[in-house]
């Protein structure tokens, strides 16, 4: 038996799947992607969005507002990292955003938390 520890298997199966030929599969079958994604999820996001990748395809983006953990535990989900710019905009404020492909689509979970709510 052998254990990859540089990429270990995700807790939810990833299966790749072929981009779909008409942009219109292409974006619908995004939306199933976040329909799946996010009813598989612990808590909400704030915001869901499709946007177009300039490739035939789709991205989603989820927006947990001001819920770094939240980015943290969709990454722990799928086993990805979770990237942290601890400067984002040169105000102190932090990004944190964690990627993986589900079905073929990118699918980000992201917050941004401003440096005023730090202070606050």
């Amino acid at each position: 038996m052998t254990i990859n520890l540089t990429r270990p298997v995700p807790a939810i199966e990833v299966v790749p799947v072929p981009a779909p030929a008409d942009p219109r599969d292409a974006m619908m079958h995004a939306f199933a992607v976040a329909e799946t994604v996010v009813a598989q999820l612990a808590d909400r996001p704030t915001t869901a969005s499709l946007n177009d990748d300039y490739r035939g395809g789709y991205r989603v983006e989820l927006y947990f507002h001001r819920a770094p953990d939240r980015v943290a535990a969709f990454a722990g989900q799928y086993r990805v990292p979770v990237s942290t710019d601890p400067d984002y905009g040169n105000d102190g404020s932090s990004y944190s955003s964690a990627d993986v492909m589900v079905d073929g689509v990118s699918v980000r979970a992201w917050a941004l938390v401003r440096v005023e709510a730090v202070a606050a």
